[in-house]
């Protein structure tokens, strides 16, 4: 393989939202790439349900190809209402929000539409899973299950929290990385049109967390994925996180339990709150129940081999979603990564370490940070201790709110 060329052949493990990003952004840079995803293709599993995008919209947009479809219009999970990005904390005490303003612009996204936007113009690989890597003298080769390869100048691990990559990289398996976080989650989902929308909006424009004397140990979480085209109804889902230590035995409860069971114990722990805050859980059949109990698992990776292989997003820092800031990170990680590569002035061995050195050093210090700061949020969301932060920026105090479908409708909807 030639090491005297300029501009390196980058190969992405991972098509999730960090790795499009940084495909993005190599071409708009003309940098050659390819893009591997394990999934059999974009609707093999579900995408997940919104993300917040914020600090970093700015340097997004400049990083990307103009000819890519509007932003804010193709991603965000209120359109068509017109209504900002919100999400609120309802604690022991009066309202506080986190929202996006002129002065803390935040886009609240809906995951699928996301992809698919980072997707533009994006030739994906299907049905390619990394069984293993090897740096070579002069290039880097990966082996996939199927039993095909590729050969590229530097690849690059998006693979999320149970990255292949990574473990490739620090010849150590998952299981001795990753550390389980002490939170049991029953999860729901219910579309609400009318007004009881408009009492879910009015709570949260995006979303709320609600905590308390009234639920100890626990925090409710609720979300809107995104709004119908009719713009009277949405998709929400909501998440019961408990402090639970044991969550990672087999046999704890939730791991056996029933979509019925799990919906009444959620019952029976929220039956203190105002009714306000139990609409969305009352109104959820069993059905909608998620019969995967999720855990939560994280890690504080400070050290990373400096070579060919690199890390992005989840693989390199993976956190809880207690403060949401993990998808942030991990697009900031892939701006970073595609700036360093784009002043490469060589391919050979020790003129990428010296890009890919520095970069490292910077995601997995600010990666460390940012995962302490994620798990120490579920004690602040119990309302237990420290300031609610959120979306890049602390809450403020903010009124109550009603609001009204008519109102936030676009005109030729009204």
């Amino acid at each position: 393989m030639a090491t005297t060329t300029t501009k390196p052949c980058v190969l992405i493990v991972g098509a999730g939202i960090c790795g499009l990003t940084l495909a993005q952004c190599l071409r708009k840079q003309n940098i050659p790439f390819e893009v591997f995803e394990r999934e059999a293709g974009p609707d093999s599993r579900p995408a997940g349900w919104a993300i917040g995008i914020h600090t970093i919209i700015g340097d997004l947009i400049t990083s990307i190809p103009e000819d890519m479809p509007p932003f804010k219009e193709s991603v965000h999970h209120l359109s068509p209402l017109n209504l900002n990005s919100q999400f609120s904390y309802y604690l022991d005490g009066p309202r506080q929000v986190v929202q996006d303003t002129p002065e803390t612009p935040v886009v609240r996204a809906n995951r699928f539409r996301f992809r698919e936007w980072l997707s533009t113009r994006i030739p994906i690989q299907w049905g390619k899973r990394v069984a293993q890597v090897e740096e070579l003298e002069n290039g880097v080769l990966a082996r996939f299950d199927d039993g095909t390869t590729a050969t590229g100048d530097i690849l690059v691990g998006a693979d999320g929290i149970n990255s292949i990559v990574r473990e490739n990289l620090l010849k150590r398996p998952n299981r001795d990385i990753l550390r389980t976080v002490p939170a049991a989650t029953i999860t729901g989902e219910i579309v609400l049109s009318g007004e009881a929308f408009e009492r879910q909006l009015s709570l949260g424009h995006s979303s709320y967390i609600k905590s308390g004397p009234e639920l100890p140990g626990h925090f409710l979480f609720v979300g809107l994925s995104y709004v119908n085209p009719d713009a009277n109804s949405g998709l929400y889902y909501w998440v019961l996180i408990s402090e639970d230590d044991g969550i990672n035995k087999e046999d704890h409860w939730l791991h056996s339990a029933s979509q019925v069971e799990k919906l009444e114990d959620v019952k029976r722990k929220t039956s203190m709150l105002d009714p306000r805050f139990t609409e969305v859980i009352t109104a959820t059949p069993a059905s909608g129940i998620q019969k995967q109990t999720r855990i939560f698992r994280d890690a504080e990776i400070d050290n990373l081999p400096v070579g060919r292989v690199t890390l992005v997003g989840d693989a390199a820092h993976p956190m809880t979603p207690f403060r949401g800031e993990g998808g942030v990170h991990g697009m900031r990680d892939a701006l970073n990564l595609s700036k360093a590569l784009s002043q490469l002035k060589s391919t050979n061995t020790e003129e990428i370490k010296s890009r890919l050195g520095p970069y490292q050093k910077e995601i997995l210090e600010r990666g460390v940070a940012a995962t302490r700061a994620s798990r120490a949020a579920q004690r602040t969301n119990t309302g237990r201790e420290g300031r609610l932060f959120g979306w890049g920026q602390p809450a403020v105090l903010a009124p109550e709110e009603k609001v009204s479908l008519d109102a936030c409708r676009p005109r030729q909807m009204g």
